[in-house]
């Protein structure tokens, strides 16, 4: 499990398909993360790529994947919407610019921007 972070960093880059996100990454920038607009696939995926991020991208990238899964630019992330334990280990749903469809990645992947502190709810 040496790759796990590595490909939990892939993952919280979600389903937002930006055109940047699909890109590789350049040299000496993070990982891309990858994310999932369903859970179960996104757990399949990391099954089935043994947290091999290289392995994983290929996987998302082929025409032929109907998994719902893309890369996810960080800086669309507004917020963690969903978290849930499963087996060992944590996912969050990340709420993405653009889409109403939240996006699920290894827990701790991306860190979305801190809101503003306003008027406290009555």
């Amino acid at each position: 499990m040496p790759r796990l972070p590595a490909l939990l960093l892939l993952l919280s880059m979600g389903g937002a398909a930006l055109a940047a996100g699909d890109k590789a990454p350049a040299r000496g920038s993070p990982e891309p993360v990858i994310g999932c607009t369903s859970l179960a696939n996104l757990r399949s995926l990391l099954r089935d790529t043994k947290g091999d991020t290289t392995a994983a991208l290929a996987t998302i990238r082929d025409p032929k994947s109907d998994l719902g899964c893309s890369t996810v630019e960080r800086v669309a992330v507004t917020e963690i919407t969903d978290h849930v334990a499963l087996a060992g280990r944590a996912y969050d749903c990340l709420a993405i610019k653009g889409t109403a469809v939240c996006h699920w990645v290894v827990a701790g992947a991306v860190v979305p921007p801190e809101k503003p502190a306003g008027k406290p709810k009555k």
